[in-house]
């Protein structure tokens, strides 16, 4: 699959205009460049994730000595079902959608079902 604003128009552009009002635009570009690695939802917590393949990859010493690990959560206000995960090194790796709109939620199960990227 390709870029996040690509498969998700609406919520990257939701996003990506919350990210840049709060002065992080450059969270706002590498969200929506982002590839998509896998999508997930799960009808019984009405939960969805979106993993997205960060755009900078790591060096040697930032895999193998420092490790990849959750670094932070964004909130968001506008869209409140959906969060953006950052790693420790402060590159977008996941949105998660808890309770999203309907539209949102059957494209997430479609996503979910039709393929594992």
């Amino acid at each position: 699959m390709g870029s996040f604003a690509g498969a998700f128009p609406e919520l990257a552009f939701d996003l990506a205009s919350e990210l840049r009002a709060t002065g992080r635009a450059d969270l706002a570009r590498e969200l929506e460049a982002s590839a998509v690695k896998s999508v997930s939802y799960d009808p019984e917590t009405d939960a969805g994730l979106v993993a997205l393949e960060a755009q900078r990859e790591l060096n040697a010493v930032e895999r193998n000595v420092v490790g990849q690990k959750l670094g932070q959560v964004i909130a968001f206000g506008g869209a409140r079902y959906a969060s953006m995960q950052l790693d420790n090194f402060g590159r977008v790796v996941a949105v998660d959608l808890r309770a999203p709109p309907r539209e949102l939620r059957w494209k997430l199960m479609r996503l979910t079902s039709n393929s594992r990227w």
